[in-house]
């Protein structure tokens, strides 16, 4: 009977570290796809992005004229508009902490603007938020106020 506990109890312990580790791992993997994702912003990559959000993806980006709705296409587009704009872009991810299935994102993104040739760069925070292991919705606000008046777009900076 003690041997038949001990199996129990081995047993129980088992399952609990390997849920665990289960959970852990996936945290893991949703905060390498939120890496993922910068590195598609970066590379101005929209299949890259597309394959990273999920087909009902819902973006709330915070602008300087109020808050952007975007779905999956509209992402690509930005994303690939980006790209014509901005070159040598590169995303220092200061912070990336996952909590039940979103990952919270401070960041910075370094850049040439291509108009301008000016370099800039801009601080930013984006929370995603993960069905299964695709992205199906962001919010992010950027201080676009900032970078336009680094690169001589407006009286600031």
């Amino acid at each position: 009977m003690k041997r038949l506990a001990l199996k129990v109890g081995a047993a129980v312990l088992a399952a609990v570290i390997l849920r665990r580790l289960g959970r852990h791992l996936h945290h893991g993997g949703h905060e390498d796809a939120a890496r993922a994702y910068f590195d598609a912003w970066s590379d101005g990559d929209g299949d890259a992005i597309r394959d990273l959000v999920s087909d009902d993806y819902q973006a709330h980006v915070h602008t300087l004229e109020g808050t952007d709705e975007r779905d999956a296409d509209e992402l690509v587009s930005v994303v690939e508009s980006h790209a014509e704009a901005f070159s040598q872009v590169d995303y220092d991810l200061h912070e990336v902490i996952s909590h039940n299935g979103c990952v919270a994102v401070r960041a910075t993104m370094h850049a040439c603007h291509e108009e301008t040739g000016k370099d800039g760069e801009i601080d930013g925070i984006a929370i995603l938020r993960f069905d299964g292991d695709r992205i199906a919705e962001e919010w992010s606000s950027w201080d676009y106020l900032d970078l336009a008046g680094q690169l001589g777009l407006s009286g600031g900076g």
